[in-house]
C-alpha cells in the first residue's frame, strides 16, 4: 500500500467546551499585561462617566426647559427636551463615528499630528471641566442654559469619540507578542478577538454601573439637600460632579500610560465600501451613496430641534 493509499487520521471536531475556555482564558490573559490592563481600567472608569453624564445631562436639561417653559411646558415639553438631548448624542457619535472617521483616525495615528496619550488625556479634562460647569449654567443664564447645555451633549459626544478612536488605535500595541516559534508548536491565540470582546463587555457593565452611581448620587443630594439649599435646587449636581470625578480618575490613569510607537490597524467606518465604485467607464452600478442620505437625514434632525426650540 502507498502512502497516497494509506488512510489519513481522523480530525476530531473541537470541543465546544474547550473553545469557549480558552477563549475565557484569553480576555483574562490580556489584563495580565500592566499596560493593557491601566488602559482597560480607564476606559471601564471612563465608560461609566460617559453614561453618567449623559444621564445627568438629561436631567440638567429637563430642568432648563421646564425653567423658562421651553417645548410647550408640560409632559410634551420634558419629552422634547429628554429627545433633544439624546438626538444631539446621536448626531455627534454619527458625525464623528462613521461620516468623520477617516479623517478622525488619520489625526489619532502613529503618523498623526495628535498624540494619542495626550489626546486621551484631553478628551478626559474636557469632559470632566464641562461636567463641573453643567449645573452652574442654570444659575448663570437660565434662558440659555438649555441652549448651552445642548451644545455641552454635543462636545462630550465628540470627546467621547476621540478619546474611543485613540483607545482603539492604541490597545492593539500592548498585546502580548507572538512567540519565537510562531505556530509550529501550538495555535496562537487571536489575541484582537479577544481584545474586542473585552471592550465590548466593559461597555455593556458601563451602563447599568452608571445607573447605580446616579442613583446613589441622587440619594446623597437629597441629603445634601436637606442642609444646603443649593443641592435642594440642583437634584442633578453631585451626579455632574461624581461624573466629573471618572473622568479625572481616567485622566490619572491614561496620563502615565506608556504606549509603544508602533503601527496598528485603523478603525475602520461602517460607511466604508458603500460609495459607488468608480471605473473606466464611469460610475458602476449596484451600490448606493450614503453620504448624501447621511447629510439630509442630519439636516432633518437639526430642522426638528430648531422647530422644537421655537414651539
Amino acid at each position: 500500500m502507498t502512502r497516497a493509499e494509506q488512510p489519513t487520521a481522523p480530525h476530531p471536531a473541537p470541543d465546544d467546551a474547550l473553545v469557549a475556555d480558552s477563549r475565557e482564558r484569553a480576555v483574562r490573559a490580556l489584563l495580565r499585561r500592566p499596560q493593557l490592563r491601566r488602559l482597560w481600567s480607564a476606559q471601564l472608569v471612563g465608560g461609566v462617566g460617559d453614561i453618567l453624564a449623559l444621564l445627568v445631562l438629561v436631567l440638567l436639561a429637563v430642568q432648563a426647559a421646564i425653567g423658562v417653559g421651553s417645548f410647550g411646558g408640560g409632559y410634551r415639553g420634558v419629552a422634547f427636551a429628554v429627545a433633544t438631548v439624546f438626538g444631539v448624542r446621536i448626531l455627534a457619535t454619527l458625525l464623528f463615528g462613521a461620516v468623520l472617521l477617516g479623517p478622525l483616525t488619520s489625526l489619532t495615528s502613529q503618523d498623526g499630528p495628535l498624540d494619542r496619550r495626550w489626546t486621551l488625556v484631553g478628551a478626559d479634562g474636557l469632559r470632566a471641566a464641562l461636567l463641573i460647569v453643567a449645573p452652574l449654567w442654570i444659575d448663570w443664564t437660565p434662558d440659555n442654559a438649555l441652549a448651552v447645555l445642548l451644545v455641552t451633549v454635543f462636545v462630550t459626544g465628540v470627546a467621547e469619540r476621540f478619546w474611543t478612536v485613540c483607545r482603539e488605535s492604541a490597545a492593539p500595541a500592548l498585546l502580548p507578542a507572538p512567540p519565537l516559534e510562531g505556530a509550529t508548536v501550538r495555535p496562537l491565540p487571536d489575541h484582537m478577538d479577544a481584545l474586542r470582546r473585552l471592550s465590548l463587555r466593559t461597555s455593556f457593565v458601563a451602563i447599568p454601573l452608571a445607573a447605580v452611581v446616579l442613583v446613589v448620587a441622587g440619594l446623597l443630594n437629597n441629603l445634601l439637600g436637606a442642609g444646603i439649599a443649593w443641592f435642594a435646587e440642583h437634584q442633578a449636581a453631585l451626579g455632574s460632579y461624581v461624573a466629573a470625578g471618572l473622568f479625572a480618575a481616567s485622566l490619572s490613569v491614561v496620563a502615565f500610560l506608556e504606549l509603544p510607537a508602533v503601527r496598528t490597524p485603523r478603525a475602520r467606518s461602517p460607511l466604508e465600501g458603500m460609495r459607488r465604485p468608480k471605473s473606466g467607464s464611469g460610475v458602476d452600478k449596484g451600490r448606493t451613496g450614503v453620504l448624501p442620505l447621511l447629510v439630509v437625514a442630519c439636516a432633518a434632525v437639526a430642522a426638528v430641534v430648531a422647530a422644537a426650540v421655537a414651539v
